[in-house]
C-alpha cells in the first residue's frame, strides 16, 4: 500500500511539472501571435497548475494513516480535490469571457498564426497524453483527485481544440473576431 501510495504522489507531483510546461507552451503561442484565444487558453493553464498542486495536497493528506480524529484514514480528501478543480473551472471560464469581451470590443491582428497554432496543437496533445495516463492510472490507484485531474485536463484539450479550430477559421475567413 505505501509504493502505491509514493506511485500516486510521484504522480501528482509530475502533473504539476506537466502542467507548468503546457502553460509555458501556450505562452509562447500567445506571444507569437497576439491572438487573445490563445492567451485564455495560456490563462486557464494557470489553474491547471493550480489544481495539480491541489491534487498532490490532497493525495499526501489521503495517504496519512487513520488516527483519533480520523478513525477510517484521511482518503476522502481527495474528493476535496475534485471540488476545487470544479470551482476553479468556474474562476477559469470567468477570466476567459473577460479576455474574449476585450477582444471583442479591441479585435487585434494576429501575427504568425501557423506558428502559433503549431506551437499551441504540441501543448494540447500533451495535455491529451496526460489527461488519458490519469485518467487510467487515477482509477487503477482508486484516486479521485488524480480522476478528476485527468477529465479536468481533458475538458482543456476540447477547448484548446476549439480555440485553435477558431484560430484557423480566423486566418482563413479574415474575419478578426473569431
Amino acid at each position: 500500500m505505501a509504493t502505491q501510495n509514493n506511485d500516486t504522489t510521484v504522480i501528482a507531483a509530475v502533473s504539476i511539472a506537466v502542467a507548468i510546461a503546457v502553460m509555458g507552451i501556450k505562452y509562447v503561442a500567445y506571444l507569437k501571435t497576439g491572438s487573445v484565444a490563445l492567451y485564455s487558453d495560456a490563462l486557464e493553464s494557470i489553474v491547471n497548475v493550480v489544481t495539480a498542486v491541489v491534487a498532490l495536497i490532497t493525495i499526501r493528506i489521503s495517504a496519512r494513516p487513520a488516527d483519533r480524529r480520523h478513525q477510517f484514514g484521511h482518503h476522502k480528501a481527495e474528493y476535496f480535490s475534485a471540488v476545487v478543480e470544479g470551482a476553479l473551472i468556474i474562476v477559469a471560464a470567468l477570466l476567459i469571457l473577460r479576455e474574449a469581451w476585450d477582444a471583442v470590443q479591441t479585435p487585434r491582428e494576429l501575427k504568425e498564426p501557423a506558428v502559433g497554432i503549431a506551437i499551441s496543437s504540441i501543448a494540447t496533445a500533451l495535455n491529451l497524453a496526460w489527461s488519458i495516463f490519469l485518467i487510467v492510472f487515477g482509477r487503477r490507484r482508486r484516486s479521485p483527485a488524480l480522476v478528476a485531474d485527468g477529465w479536468h485536463l481533458a475538458t482543456d484539450v476540447a477547448t484548446s481544440v476549439g480555440v485553435l479550430l477558431g484560430l484557423w477559421l480566423a486566418v482563413v475567413t479574415g474575419w478578426k473576431l473569431l
